[in-house]
């Protein structure tokens, strides 16, 4: 019978309530997070069309993000290991904050539009090395302050909590423009700053919040010096099967996010952007209620219905005659992909060492980054050659697919 690496072990700091262990963790987190969200509304306009590379250019901008994130999520990992997911979590927050810095040089500077554009790579990847770094070392936090009765739902709830930091983000950054139309008012011409610069700003100070939160906080101990360590291979080998199962149906996630309101629109309906409204609002409501599943599971029976209800939502999406029949569907689909991560990334907290757990998750999470980089090209292929209804037709078998290695990773016991 195949086996975990080890038995699920006690942590090594004593388990806390649930809201003391996820609070202080997701809200150092949302600082952070909140600089992911903020340039996503200004940086392509000022790629596009201010500097006038035009959208491929724009485009390969933004993943540069992505890209470095995956690269170095192995080492992420293994620094929140070694040094605790605290201090890793606070690493995330100065690489946010260096991000917005080069966002700030790029907007501020008498430069060339080629240096402004590498500026702006550098930021990018400035933010995608500390996302790494929030979103591993956070979850890592939260998970060890919780202790393993309360893995599923403190995963459930900071990841909630990372959620609100980009939408919160993504918020202040799409006021930029009115925020800078209002420095027009109180400033010099000369000195007023443009929507790019005070979107790059707030990428630049709101991570700083997050600073004093970290620095309260009791520093989250290391893995013991001489602790045995695993190679990532043999991790790898271990979490792969819900690693895969969330890498296929994380790919409904991004592929609707992507091209629903392109959809709707093709489909000549109006309301594109209530069926993403909802399909997030249904993602992240679907946590609180159901976070305590994680942990009383068993079996794979509440992730295969999750997935069912992924793939259900999307067979909607792709099937639908009329837009609220669809908007139905994306709340069924938002509804399943809520609860798909913490029920797969719940057995790859239980399959590594408790001193390895970030790394464990680092690893995991690289299946989102993968993901990012393959759907949005391969369901820009489908709508183009077959139709955008077709693109939530392949998502939803691709949804069925992923109940394989999550049935799998599920069934799977610890050594005894």
């Amino acid at each position: 019978m195949q086996q975990y690496l080890h038995q699920p072990s006690v942590d090594r700091t004593p388990p806390t309530s649930l809201r003391r262990a996820v609070l202080l963790p997701g809200l150092v987190a949302m600082f952070g997070l909140a600089s992911l969200g903020a340039p996503l509304a200004v940086l392509p306009v000022r790629v596009d069309a201010d500097l006038g590379f035009g959208p491929l250019v724009a485009g390969a901008v933004l993943a540069a993000e992505g890209l470095a994130t995956l690269l170095t999520r192995p080492l992420v990992g293994r620094f929140a290991d070694r040094r605790g997911a605290r201090d890793a979590t606070m690493l995330g927050l100065f690489g946010a904050a260096i991000s917005g810095a080069f966002y700030v040089l790029a907007g501020l500077l008498p430069v060339s539009p080629i240096t402004a554009l590498g500026l702006m790579v550098i930021g990018r990847i400035a933010m995608g090395i500390g996302q790494g770094f929030l979103f591993s070392g956070g979850t890592a936090w939260a998970v060890i302050l919780a202790g393993p009765a309360q893995q599923g739902r403190a995963m459930s709830w900071v990841g909630l909590l990372f959620f609100a930091g980009i939408s919160a983000g993504a918020l202040l950054g799409g006021l930029a423009g009115d925020i800078a139309h209002l420095f027009t008012t109180l400033l010099p011409p000369q000195l007023a700053p443009d929507g790019f610069l005070v979107a790059a700003v707030i990428t630049m100070l709101v991570p700083l919040g997050g600073l004093p939160l970290v620095l309260m906080a009791q520093r989250s101990a290391p893995a013991p010096h001489g602790a045995a360590v695993l190679p990532l291979t043999a991790i790898l080998r271990a979490i792969w099967r819900p690693t895969l199962g969330f890498g296929l149906a994380v790919m409904s996630y991004i592929g609707t996010t992507s091209f629903v309101v392109l959809a709707f629109l093709h489909r000549s309906w109006h309301n594109g952007s209530i069926a993403l409204f909802v399909f997030l609002a249904a993602f992240a409501l679907a946590r609180p209620v159901f976070s305590g599943v994680c942990d009383r599971a068993t079996g794979p029976r509440p992730v295969l219905l999750a997935l069912a209800a992924l793939a259900g939502g999307m067979l909607i999406l792709g099937l639908a005659s009329d837009e609220h029949t669809a908007i139905a569907g994306a709340i069924v689909a938002g509804c399943g992909m809520s609860m798909t991560y913490p029920l797969l990334a719940l057995p790859v907290v239980r399959a590594v060492p408790a001193t390895q757990i970030a790394s464990g998750i680092g690893l995991f999470d690289a299946a989102y980054d993968v993901a990012t980089l393959i759907t949005p090209p391969l369901a820009g292929l489908i709508a183009a050659t077959v139709g955008y209804s077709a693109v939530f037709l392949v998502l939803a078998g691709i949804s069925l697919l992923a109940m394989i290695p999550a049935a799998a990773a599920w069934r799977r016991r610890p050594a005894t």
